[in-house]
Formats: C-alpha cells, sequence, structure tokens
C-alpha cells in the first residue's frame, strides 16, 4: 500500500475530513489531498505529527514507499553536499588570486588556469546535482546572492579601472579580462532567472 493511501485510510477509519486534519496539523486542506493522492510528500516535521494525530507509528506510515523515503533524504544530501561546495568555491577564489600575480610565469600561469577550469567544471556539475534533488529555484537563490554579486564585481571594475591608472599593464589585462567574465555571468544569471520566472508565471497561468 501507497503512502497516500494509507493516510487517507487513517483519516477515513477516524471519520475525520481532509478540512479538519489540515486544521489540526495547520497546512492547507490542498496539500492533504496532494499527499493522500501521491502527488507530494510531508517534511519529517509533518510525518511526525501526522502519526502523533493517526496515532500510527512512522515506521507504519512509510514502510515501503520510496516516494517518500527519498524526500526524507533529500535535506541530508544537500546538508553533506554544501561544505564541498564552499570550499570547491574558496579554492576557485585562490586560483584567481594566484593567476592574477603570477602572470610573468607563463607555466605556472597555464597551470592554474587549466585547474580552476577543472574546479570550475567540478562546482558547475555539483551544482546541476543539487538543482535535481532540491526544491529551492534557481530564482531565489539568484535573489539571495545577487546584491553580493554585484558589489564583488563592481569592486574589480574599480580595480581594474585604478590598475590601468597606474600603468599596471599585465595585470589590468588580467583584472578586465576577469571583470569582462564576471559581468557576462551576471547578465546570464539576470536572463537565466527572468527566463524562469516567466516560465513559472506562464505555468502557474495554465
Amino acid at each position: 500500500m501507497e503512502f497516500g493511501e494509507r493516510l487517507k485510510q487513517a483519516r477515513q477509519a477516524q471519520h475525520l475530513t481532509q478540512a479538519t486534519v489540515a486544521q489540526a496539523l495547520n497546512v492547507t486542506r490542498q496539500t492533504i489531498s496532494s499527499w493522500e493522492t501521491g502527488h507530494s510528500y510531508p517534511d519529517i516535521d509533518s510525518l511526525i505529527r501526522l502519526s502523533d494525530y493517526y496515532h500510527l507509528s512512522l515506521d507504519t506510515l512509510i514502510k515501503e514507499d520510496a516516494g517518500v523515503t527519498e524526500t526524507l533524504r533529500k535535506p541530508e544530501v544537500l546538508r553533506r553536499i554544501r561544505p564541498i561546495t564552499q570550499l570547491l568555491l574558496v579554492i576557485n577564489v585562490c586560483f584567481i588570486v594566484a593567476i592574477l600575480f603570477t602572470q610573468h610565469l607563463l607555466i605556472a600561469k597555464i597551470t592554474l588556469d587549466v585547474m580552476g577550469l577543472l574546479n570550475l567544471l567540478a562546482i558547475t556539475r555539483l551544482r546541476e546535482f543539487t538543482d535535481a534533488i532540491s526544491d529551492d529555484s534557481s530564482i531565489s537563490r539568484w535573489q539571495r546572492c545577487r546584491r553580493w554579486a554585484y558589489l564583488i564585481t563592481l569592486l574589480l571594475t574599480l580595480m581594474t579601472i585604478i590598475s590601468w591608472l597606474t600603468l599596471a599593464g599585465p595585470l589590468a589585462n588580467n583584472l578586465t579580462i576577469l571583470c569582462g567574465a564576471l559581468w557576462l555571468a551576471i547578465l546570464l544569471a539576470e536572463f537565466s532567472t527572468r527566463h524562469d520566472h516567466r516560465t513559472t508565471k506562464k505555468r502557474n497561468a495554465d
């Protein structure tokens, strides 16, 4: 028996309506309906409240249901991945700093460029994986980091202008390339976010 069917049977056995259960659990009636039809699954806190409310053990509620088990595992997986992503970002920053100060050593610069690109590829693939299992949208993620992205890019742009004014040729060239890449990344993020926002609005309208 599926998880949703167990919930429905437990509710009907106690002669309760979806509205009554929703009010007791402080959720909407549509949420209860979605759980019972298997369109979505409750989080761990809601599961505990359901278990107490229906006087059923958690093991009885989620027994042999892969969907709800997978839903419960997602936060733990994301929690374990987050420090890895942060570490890779720190390493990338170190690569950028090292590249800026080794422009006179061609072999060292090429080596750092390759290592930085490989690290960036690892971050991208890791982000794709977290996007696949996370309910967090690209819109909300960009809104959270947007201010910092613009601030850092503006500071680097200011450093680039100062470098050109002080005739620091090689450093200014590297900073110019870096700033160009950052502004391009911001434009792509803005375009992607606007596209996702329009797609979401259209889907909700339908």
